[in-house]
């Protein structure tokens, strides 16, 4: 039986670490170091199972990034077709990286592991930083724990290449990312310790995406229902 480990007082702590980690970091004007000029040129790309919002939960999110534009306007910004949260890196981003000959493999591997996955929910309550991103903090029911731990075990076993960045664990939306350095860096910490909701989803399907990074460019392969 699984053990479900990342509860809600679990993530919280999490997205507190992040921001407690970065505090120094992000009151000195962050870490920006990212060009996203050159988005058009730019060839990496992942292959990644996500979870995209919902209408009104994104809504509510473009609401905040419009309030955050007002303190911060040089940041990146996420767009709301853009939002998402990362069940599972497959093949994390690299240059050059192409879509696999064997996907179809990958897609039925997915595909197996959907359909023992309920939908679930996941809440978006508050925002967290790090030193160079703003995100909303997810908090998920054990079905995505679950599904996660499946997802790694049916592609082992199919001995398909699993190549995650890192584990994932967390259910958070990145909607912003900076460039350089924060211009007002005390205000963006009041703007994230803020609390804020975003309210709740219901997750009845996974998307099977081939995407660069921020999802900015994508090549939808597949969309499961749970």
């Amino acid at each position: 039986m699984t053990v479900f480990k990342y509860d809600r007082n679990f993530l919280r702590e999490h997205y507190d670490s992040i921001l407690q980690k970065n505090y120094k970091i992000l009151l000195a004007g962050g870490n920006g170091r990212i060009d996203f000029t050159d988005f058009v040129d730019n060839n990496v790309r992942s292959l990644v199972v996500l979870v995209r919002l919902t209408q009104d939960v994104g809504q509510r999110i473009s609401e905040c990034i419009e309030s955050l534009k007002k303190i911060e306007p040089d940041m990146y910004f996420y767009p709301q077709k853009d939002f998402h949260v990362t069940v599972l890196d497959v093949l994390k981003g690299e240059a050059g990286r192409q879509i696999p000959e064997n996907i179809s493999q990958y897609i039925e591997a997915v595909r197996e592991c959907a359909k023992s996955i309920e939908p679930f929910e996941i809440e978006f309550d508050g925002l967290t930083a790090s030193d160079n991103a703003v995100m909303v903090r997810g908090f998920y029911e054990p079905q995505l724990q679950i599904l996660r731990e499946n997802l790694r075990q049916e592609l082992r076993a199919r001995n398909l290449i699993l190549d995650e960045r890192y584990e994932t664990f967390s259910s958070h939306v990145t909607i912003a990312r900076l460039c350089d350095k924060y211009s007002e860096p005390a205000r963006i910490l009041s703007f994230v310790n803020t609390p804020v909701s975003f309210g709740k989803m219901r997750v009845k399907s996974l998307e099977i995406s081939f995407h660069s990074w921020c999802d900015s460019k994508k090549k939808v392969l597949c969309e499961l229902p749970l």
